[in-house]
């Protein structure tokens, strides 16, 4: 079988077109092969750049955290510390004190005046204990046994009023 002049021509000219076709298409992968290399390496920095850009937040959000938590332990035994001090039992003990005597006061006619009487010789006795021959003896001599005798004392006046 002999090919004719037109049918070799027509081979050639389909070869050659298909030859040109396939370089084209061969050459727009490779371009495209190429223009996903760049914007995979552009991604690749992108995210490494991210991930630092977010390792240095999280850096310091723990940090940040850790000075958090310091303060909140400090701060928690100062409350601690604030609401065991001295005087903060004293201080509930006397209101719980002035709301009793608001109530016997209401409740107990007799109360308020024998309260009166109380409260002056309260009032005499400290100012007598801060000035005077008293307040020596009591600081020279701090013992149980004067106070147990005041104690006494201020019973009987308040039995014979």
């Amino acid at each position: 079988m002999q090919l004719t002049e037109f049918e070799l021509e027509i081979f050639g000219a389909g070869l050659g077109f298909g030859l040109i076709l396939a370089a084209g298409v061969g050459l727009n992968a490779m371009r495209l092969r190429w223009g996903l290399r760049r914007e995979i390496e552009d991604l690749k920095k992108s995210l490494y750049v991210n991930m630092s850009v977010q390792s240095d937040g999280t850096e310091k959000l723990k940090k940040s955290l850790e000075k958090v938590k310091k303060t909140n332990a400090k701060l928690r035994t100062t409350v601690s510390t604030l609401s065991n001090k001295p005087g903060r039992a004293e201080l509930q003990t006397l209101h719980i004190w002035g709301r009793t005597i608001e109530l016997l006061t209401l409740r107990s006619p007799t109360f308020a005046a024998a309260w009166q009487v109380t409260v002056e010789e309260a009032k005499a006795e400290i100012a007598e204990t801060r000035t005077g021959v008293r307040a020596l003896v009591r600081k020279a001599f701090a013992s149980p046994s004067l106070e147990l005798e005041e104690t006494e004392d201020r019973n009987k006046k308040l039995e014979t009023s």
